[in-house]
Formats: structure tokens, C-alpha cells, sequence
């Protein structure tokens, strides 16, 4: 009878010990459902903060000064965390890239093409390895914003009709009044001849130059593409395209 109670006591422990380790199982694996579901659901809700910051640019009537800060966006975001990033393979994910066409004829003050080079639609590209806009386009805006000042260029070609001349036979007081009007908006450079104005003076052609860089940005443009990761459900592609109106 002792080795029967005995017996019935060492199997009611294993029973006891079995039914809590069957618990804990429980509990782990009750566990990690609900860690695997949180990290699910926090990854669902980045890839929607991430792609708001892009469709909110997702329509028919984006400014180019919209349309360039969504080009800075998406550089700094090639930079830090796309796959070419700075921040490590765990964080990597598929570059993003922007393009947009542009009719340059209708960004010229004077039909000559000074900033936005080619004739016609060009289309310009910032992804991954390519920042064509960058490269042919604020490079010398930035330059001519270091050299003249921003709210300088931008009022003299508010009043480049009244600055910038035209013609083989203005006089002297006209010359000198092109010269005076050119002289009350600037803050960096002073002009003291008609030379420095004149046609095919570099001031007069850097000027004309940012004329093309304020159109652009007063532009308005169509979004015509937006493509997502097929793994992440990130955007990853958004195209446009310029409808020809500015205002």
C-alpha cells in the first residue's frame, strides 16, 4: 500500500509539473502571437506614415515648390535609410525615386535656355544613384543665391522690364535710370555702368537665369505615376508631369 501511495504521488507530481509546463507553453507561445501581432501592426503603421508624407503629393495641382520639396524629401530619405543608406542594412529599404517632365520653352524669359538646359520636355530624375535636377539645376541656384542674395534676384526680375533694357538707342538718363532701379533692390551687388546691364552681361544673364528657377516653381505639375514595394507596401516611385499653367 506505501509503494501504491508512493506511485500515485510521484504521478500526480508529474501530472502537476506536466500541466504546468503545458501552461507555460501556453502562455509563451499566447506571448509571442501577441509580440509578433504588435510588431506587425507597428510596421503597418510606419509604412503608412511613410507613404502620407508621399501622397499628400499624389494629385493634379502640385507647385514646383512643392514638387521641390518633395525632390529634398526623397534625397535625404536615399541618403539615410534606402538601401544605399548610412544607417545599417537593418533598416534598409528600397530607394524612392522622383521624376518629372517640364516644357523648358515656357520656363525662358526670352526663348534662350539658361538654367533648364534642352529644348522641349526634359525630364529631370532624383533616385538612388541619380540627381540630374541637382546637378544641372541647384548647383546654380545655389551659386547665384550665395553670389546676389535671394530676395535680390527675385525682385529684379520682378522689374527686369524697367532694369534690363532693350534697344540700340536709349539714352542716358534711361541708362541711368535702368541702373538706379537695378541698384534699389540689392543688397550684395552695385552697379555704376550701363555695361554691367546690358544684354549678354553676366548680370543680366544670371538674372534671367533664376527667372527660369521662379517659373518653375510657380509651375504646376500632375502627378502621372506612384508605384509601391510589393514586400513593404512602401512607395518607391512617384512620377509627374507639368500641365503648362502657372497660375
Amino acid at each position: 500500500m506505501e509503494n501504491a501511495s508512493k506511485a500515485l504521488i510521484i504521478a500526480g507530481s508529474v501530472l502537476i509539473a506536466l500541466m504546468i509546463i503545458s501552461a507555460l507553453l501556453l502562455m509563451f507561445n499566447n506571448l509571442s502571437s501577441y509580440q509578433e501581432t504588435n510588431v506587425q501592426s507597428t510596421r503597418e503603421a510606419q509604412v503608412v506614415e511613410f507613404n502620407n508624407q508621399y501622397e499628400t503629393y499624389n494629385r493634379n495641382d502640385v507647385r514646383g515648390s512643392d514638387l521641390y520639396s518633395l525632390l529634398n524629401r526623397a534625397v535625404d530619405y536615399n541618403e539615410r535609410k534606402s538601401s544605399v543608406g548610412t544607417e545599417g542594412a537593418s533598416i534598409a529599404y528600397q530607394p524612392i525615386t522622383i521624376s518629372f517632365t517640364i516644357d523648358t520653352d515656357q520656363l525662358s524669359a526670352d526663348g534662350t535656355h539658361r538654367l533648364f538646359t534642352g529644348r522641349g520636355n526634359v525630364t529631370y530624375t532624383v533616385s538612388e544613384s541619380t540627381n540630374t535636377f541637382k546637378e544641372n539645376v541647384l548647383g546654380s541656384i545655389e551659386d547665384l543665391e550665395r553670389t546676389y542674395g535671394a530676395d535680390s534676384l527675385t525682385n529684379w526680375d520682378k522689374n527686369r522690364t524697367n532694369i534690363f533694357l532693350d534697344g540700340s538707342n536709349l539714352s542716358d538718363s534711361e541708362k541711368q535710370e535702368a541702373i538706379s532701379n537695378f541698384n534699389k533692390y540689392s543688397k550684395n551687388v552695385t552697379v555704376n555702368t550701363w555695361e554691367q546691364l546690358k544684354a549678354g552681361s553676366q548680370i543680366r544673364e544670371d538674372v534671367y537665369k533664376y527667372h527660369e528657377y521662379i517659373q518653375f516653381k510657380r509651375a504646376y505639375f500632375n502627378c502621372t505615376n506612384v508605384e509601391y514595394n510589393n514586400q513593404t507596401g512602401r512607395i518607391v516611385r512617384m512620377d509627374f508631369e507639368f500641365t503648362g499653367n502657372f497660375n
